[in-house]
């Protein structure tokens, strides 16, 4: 278990598809840690650059490549943002569409951070909350670099998000000498009628856990106009509850597995066998 002014960060890397709730969960988490004692460090590693903004009431926190772009960066004043909660708040961003690679804006992000004497070390926790679409070199920095320990894996019971989620089980793997190992995964209803069996299958069949079940909740749109995670808009609702719990399991749990995904044949038999469930 982390405790409070441990000398040993946690680094938790948060990754799934575009879609699949990462971000919402991910804030929540963050949020939860910062009410159990933890000081936190919230990186988002996606172009879009909304990862924090529910931390921050609904306020964007401006990009640290586009900051680059406008400014000198003689300090962190100009991107980094402090939570009304003081956890430390930290958009990647990436180039414009079209331009560049968006990965890139993670391995910048961190060089920046280096270069004004920023440590993520010096937080109990680094939560990165990272796009799981295409696991290309720049999103994978968290494991590649050993800065997340742990990695957890955000999915729906849809075919695409599944298969974004056996790519990242295939980037841990390949990082796993580097220490990195698979928390579990967070079954993530999007929908009322969503069924947890389709991941309970997947899970088994690349040797993972599902950690918790997140039901549709219809109360996160309405959380996310209001600017704020769900844990923090509905404290005492199931989702909270079921972050608290998720929280714990992360904080208290083992250090993890190193998961066994599946070739293409076999993720392409488990989809038409598991069409039923989607």
């Amino acid at each position: 278990m982390i405790a409070r002014n441990s000398r040993q960060t946690l680094g938790l890397a948060v990754y799934g598809k575009g879609g699949s709730g990462k971000s919402t969960i991910a804030a929540s988490i963050s949020s939860c840690l910062a009410d159990r004692g933890l000081s936190v460090m919230h990186m988002g590693c996606d172009p879009k650059a909304d990862s924090c903004r529910l931390l921050m009431d609904g306020q964007m926190v401006p990009p640290v490549m586009q900051t680059l772009v406008n400014t000198r960066l003689a300090d962190a004043t100009s991107f980094l943002r402090k939570s009304a909660k003081g956890i430390a708040c930290i958009e990647a961003g990436g180039p414009e569409p079209g331009i560049g690679c968006a990965g890139r804006g993670i391995t910048r992000t961190f060089e920046v951070l280096e270069e004004l004497g920023i440590s993520p070390e010096s937080f109990d926790v680094v939560v990165y909350d990272v796009l799981g679409d295409v696991v290309c070199g720049g999103f994978a920095t968290p494991m590649k670099d050993a800065r997340a320990a742990k990695v957890l894996v955000v999915t729906s019971s849809n075919p695409m998000s599944l298969f974004a989620a056996n790519n990242i089980m295939k980037a841990v793997r390949r990082f796993s000498r580097n220490g990195i190992r698979l928390a579990g995964i967070v079954a993530n209803d999007l929908a009322p009628a969503g069924s947890n069996e389709r991941i309970r299958r997947f899970a088994s069949l690349v040797s993972a856990e599902v950690l918790v079940h997140l039901p549709f909740d219809p109360a996160i749109p309405r959380a996310e106009q209001e600017g704020k995670t769900i844990y923090d808009y509905e404290p005492d609702g199931k989702t909270a509850n079921l972050v608290r719990k998720l929280v714990i399991r992360i904080l208290e749990g083992d250090t993890g597995v190193i998961p066994t995904p599946m070739e293409p044949e076999a993720f392409r038999k488990f989809l038409e066998e598991t069409k039923s469930y989607a």
